[in-house]
């Protein structure tokens, strides 16, 4: 297991060159080994519109961030051959590059109300189940995916113990 926090660097284009070469790297090392009882990594990315923004919500002449955003799309497309997942989190899908978006096999959503975010989750989860999305109460989420044995999206209510908080 391994931690990397960039905290003196946010949103910036130095933060998307490290996750890119970090990622780059990560992918480079799983494929050499594949096959030879090569283990799963699974990398969790907090804040992903920092890392991965939508292309939207980036200057327009930040040509270079760009063109790192998609390189590091193109991993998160590749990376389940080769036994790397990506583990994305968000507040606001809007955000986040949809290239990515895209690839998660998973989707957890807690309540939101923005109307870019429910169209995505329409997309994902179909509109009967979408709508509920905003009614959601303290602690449940909609889940769809491979995380959850059913065909269709489901309502969960997440388990909190305020005495381990």
């Amino acid at each position: 297991m391994g931690l990397i926090q960039l905290p003196e660097i946010s949103n910036s284009q130095a933060s998307i060159f490290i996750t890119e070469i970090y990622m780059s790297c990560l992918l480079n090392i799983s494929k050499a080994s594949f096959g030879n009882d090569s283990k799963r990594v699974l990398v969790a990315v907090e804040e992903a519109h920092t890392i991965m923004p939508e292309s939207a919500t980036m200057g327009v002449s930040d040509f270079a961030s760009k063109g790192l955003v998609a390189k590091i799309a193109q991993i998160a497309l590749q990376g389940r051959k080769y036994n790397v997942g990506l583990l994305v989190l968000a507040q606001r899908t809007a955000n986040v590059s949809k290239t990515v978006l895209t690839q998660c096999n998973s989707i957890v959503s807690f309540a939101c109300y923005d109307d870019t975010s429910i169209s995505f989750l329409k997309n994902v989860f179909g509109s009967s189940s979408a709508e509920m999305v905003p009614n959601l109460k303290k602690l449940q989420a909609v889940v769809f995916g491979k995380i959850v044995k059913s065909e269709r999206p489901v309502v969960v209510e997440i388990p909190f113990d305020q005495n381990k908080a």
